[in-house]
């Protein structure tokens, strides 16, 4: 043996994207690596191909010096779907609404899993209260202990911020919920990659409210609300398969026409209609909501 370092593997590379000042800062500390003089292996299932230059730029790569192997990121297992809750009524009855669209979609998976994301803490915790369950985020008390109850099966929901979503394999999570619009496609990608990492047939709800008008986020760049947008609201509006957005945005596949043979149907293949009925009642659009899955 010479005793010299083969290599350096990193990976979830796609953080190095991150557009977080504070996480960042400190990662793009990676790219001094390239001073150990020795190979570079970084691993990711979610890097768009318009984010490659960026990549290797953030990393001090020449585009001539990487090589890059690619395979298909679809997950052809997922049904995505995504939920209009402008025409529910106030907040306090859009939330209820969204609460009780969980517990049914839980009481429904079985022994499996399901995983709710918000983007505040605050409203994680207040989610987590309301669901009966643990509330995971960056700070909270025994985290390590939460995940390993909800991963062994001693709880089977959890509400979130994107703190989980990197670095978790757990087989059996049938539902993701997104109670809030993703910050990016990148996020949404990774977040709703956590269903159905056994292969059996799994669900990634997003939920918006079209009528929130001049909804922004200050961490979100115009690129990246565009992308969410196209994802949520499709082209001028008319929605379109979301897997047409999902695989032209992760993996330039611009051929595609809506979803394909062998994959779970999206909502907007399937016929399902996701604009909310403003004269139901909470109870009677969950029941439509469950049916619609049958």
């Amino acid at each position: 043996a010479t005793q010299q370092l083969d290599r350096i593997v990193i990976d979830e590379c796609h953080v190095v994207l991150s557009r977080k000042y504070t996480f960042r800062k400190q990662l793009q500390q990676l790219g001094k690596l390239m001073m150990a003089e020795t190979q570079m292996v970084l691993l990711t299932a979610t890097l768009p191909p318009s984010e490659e230059e960026e990549l290797w730029r953030r990393m001090y790569y020449e585009k001539e010096q990487v090589k890059v192997f690619r395979a298909r990121t679809a997950r052809v297992n997922v049904g995505y779907r995504v939920i209009d809750v402008s025409g529910v009524g106030r907040q306090a009855e859009k939330e209820g609404f969204v609460l009780k669209l969980i517990k049914a979609r839980f009481e429904g998976c079985g022994t499996g899993k399901v995983v709710v994301y918000c983007n505040t803490v605050g409203r994680v915790k207040r989610f987590a209260e309301e669901l009966g369950c643990d509330a995971y985020h960056h700070h909270a008390i025994g985290k390590d202990s939460i995940l390993n109850d909800f991963t062994e099966g001693k709880q089977r929901i959890i509400v979130a911020t994107r703190a989980l979503g990197m670095g978790v394999d757990i087989p059996d999570i049938r539902v993701i919920v997104h109670v809030d619009r993703p910050r990016t496609l990148l996020d949404y990608a990774q977040e709703s990659g956590r269903a159905g990492r056994d292969g059996a047939r799994s669900e990634a709800i997003a939920i918006v409210d079209n009528g929130e008008g001049g909804w922004r986020d200050n961490e979100q760049t115009e690129k990246d609300r565009r992308l969410v947008e196209k994802y949520m609201r499709g082209k001028d509006g008319s929605a379109v398969c979301r897997r047409i957005v999902l695989d032209e945005y992760l993996d330039a596949r611009r051929v595609r026409v809506g979803c394909e043979e062998g994959e779970e149907l999206c909502d907007v293949c399937g016929g399902i209609v996701g604009v909310e009925d403003k004269e139901a009642t909470g109870e009677e659009r969950v029941e439509e909501e469950v049916e619609a899955e049958k």
